[in-house]
């Protein structure tokens, strides 16, 4: 229920802050197609403002306009961990002709996105399989970055007031995180690339068992589902592995 209501009301709010300088909202990914991980699945909002040298005011101040927005809701305990956004002006948007360092996976996705507002520029953008696997690739290349950052991490004890040393799990957490967010969206990467349409993440998780990928262990893709819902599962040498699964997928690719 309350990604229908967040929707509507978010979408009221920026509407109304914005007026003439709002070009469209857009949300996109599972909220856009009701295919959630519900409670815990994001609903992602995409604002476009006016071109720079078309707003009513500087753009900072327009920004801040809509950072007083956007605090009403981070500071609403039913909001604040469901709301995602991205902000850009028509300058910025990919054209027929260029995509304009824009993400082919994130074109894919608004594409086939919710319109709450506005036109979708991204409606009729075609992307060609070049720039869709560059896209996954770069966006898997990305996550395999951040999980070998993270995990040359020392994990450094923490000393409380009674000099007695326990260990820092906040870095385990972390890291668990990161690899189910990894795996889940390099399994989501491949899917694209092969359907060539935006694939929700639950279906991710269904793929991974009833249309498996060869030489890939796919029932990562369960555990990370499981793990992504809050279900407590134990999984052997997890985050490890998780490097392995992203490394796999961009070969793939």
């Amino acid at each position: 229920m309350e990604y229908k209501v967040m929707k509507k009301k978010f979408s009221k709010s920026v509407q109304t802050a914005l007026k003439e300088d709002l070009v469209a909202i857009i949300v996109y990914g599972g909220a856009a197609s009701k295919r959630i991980f519900s409670g815990v699945s994001d609903i992602d909002f995409f604002i476009i403002l006016k071109s720079l040298d078309n707003l009513s005011k500087p753009l900072s101040e327009t920004y801040q306009v809509l950072s007083e927005v956007m605090m009403q809701y981070l500071e609403d305990p039913l909001f604040s961990s469901i709301l995602d956004y991205d902000i850009l002006v028509e300058d910025q948007l990919p054209t027929a002709e260029s995509l304009r360092g824009f993400s082919s996976v994130r074109a894919l996705a608004l594409s086939e996105g919710e319109l709450l507002y506005g036109e979708n520029p991204f409606k009729d953008l075609k992307i060609d399989e070049t720039e869709l696997k560059y896209g996954a690739r770069v966006m898997v290349q990305d996550y395999l970055d951040k999980l070998t950052s993270l995990l040359f991490m020392p994990n450094f004890d923490v000393v409380p007031e009674d000099g007695e040393k326990v260990e820092d799990e906040s870095l385990e957490a972390e890291r668990e995180f990161l690899a189910v967010d990894a795996i889940l969206s390099a399994g989501q990467a491949y899917q694209m690339v092969q359907k060539k349409e935006y694939v929700n993440m639950p279906d991710v998780v269904l793929f991974g068992e009833t249309d498996p990928i060869d030489g890939i262990d796919n029932p990562l893709l369960q555990d990370a589902g499981l793990l992504r819902q809050g279900v407590d599962v134990n999984v052997d040498n997890f985050y490890n592995r998780a490097i392995d699964f992203c490394g796999s997928i961009l070969k793939l690719i």
